[in-house]
Order: C-alpha cells, then sequence, then structure tokens
C-alpha cells in the first residue's frame, strides 16, 4: 500500500532493530505499553508472531510504516484483541515523526483498505493520549466510553467507527 508520502508494508524479521526503537521509546511506554521488547531476539519474535503470523491467522494486523526512501518510520495496523468484538485501529510512530500528518495519512489509507470488511472498527487510547483522541476523531471515530482492557488495570477510551 503506498500513499503520496509512505510505502504500508508489511514487517520482516529485519524490522527487528525499528521494532526495538520504536517499542522502547518514552511516548511508547507512556500511552501504549511496556511490551517487553528489550533484544533483537524479543524483537524478531514480536515481528513473527504480531505482524507475520497475524496476518496469516486473522487476514489482517500491523504494517510498517515506511517514508518513500524505504526508511521505518512507525507502524499502523489493525488488532484483533479478546475483550473486543470487534477490530482495532492502532498506530505508532518514531518520536521524530510524530506531529507530521503520517500517522493520519497511513491509518486512513488503512481505513480504505479494510472498508467495508468490518461491520464496526474499534480504536483504543490512553486517556491522557489528547494527539490520538484528535486524530481518531478526524478519521471519524466517535469515543464511546472508557474501559479497562489491559492487566495493569488502566482504563482507556474506546472510539469506534461506522
Amino acid at each position: 500500500m503506498n500513499t503520496k508520502r509512505l510505502v504500508i508494508r508489511h514487517g520482516q524479521l529485519s524490522d527487528a532493530p525499528f521494532i526495538l526503537s520504536l517499542l522502547n521509546q518514552p511516548s511508547f511506554y507512556r500511552y501504549i505499553a511496556d511490551k517487553g521488547i528489550y533484544t533483537k531476539q524479543q524483537a524478531e519474535e514480536y515481528l513473527q508472531k504480531t505482524f507475520i503470523d497475524g496476518h496469516q491467522q486473522q487476514g489482517f494486523g500491523p504494517y510498517i510504516v515506511a517514508n518513500k526512501l524505504g526508511v521505518a518510520i512507525g507502524m499502523v495496523g489493525l488488532f484483533q484483541r479478546a475483550a473486543l468484538a470487534v477490530p482495532d485501529i492502532g498506530f505508532a510512530f518514531l518520536e521524530q515523526y510524530t506531529g507530521q500528518g503520517f500517522a493520519y495519512e497511513a491509518a486512513a489509507k488503512l481505513l480504505s483498505v479494510y472498508q467495508g470488511k468490518f461491520p464496526q472498527i474499534a480504536a483504543i487510547a490512553d486517556v491522557d493520549n489528547k494527539l490520538s483522541h484528535k486524530l481518531l476523531n478526524k478519521l471519524g471515530f466517535t469515543a464511546y466510553g472508557k474501559a479497562v482492557l489491559n492487566n495493569d488495570s488502566t482504563a482507556l477510551v474506546v472510539f469506534i467507527r461506522d
């Protein structure tokens, strides 16, 4: 999948260094979670399970977002969580690439590709992540309420897009 400025592609094991950087930046810890991915081997296992196996088993999953030079700058994808009846969209970008419209561009492209395949798509965001709330509203999502979906008992805002 391509947009004007981005290449949205399947993840590969060779993306492990990028995934290590993405998942271990302060904003990822703060607004998403500490995924416990601290080594290249753990990053490869995460890529295999989440990016590669997810697509093979469910027909959807996360993608690597790269700029036109091929440099990985973020991820966007659909996830199926046990606590949600429909897939939810998620995105994360290296901090130096935030605030430039890349997340919107990638998420809008992903939603257009999967349009009509699900009755609804959800999104979840940390209560304090106002930039994600703004982006989700711009993408046509409406805040539905709050729910605890993780083991850490943190309430998240649940958004729905019909």
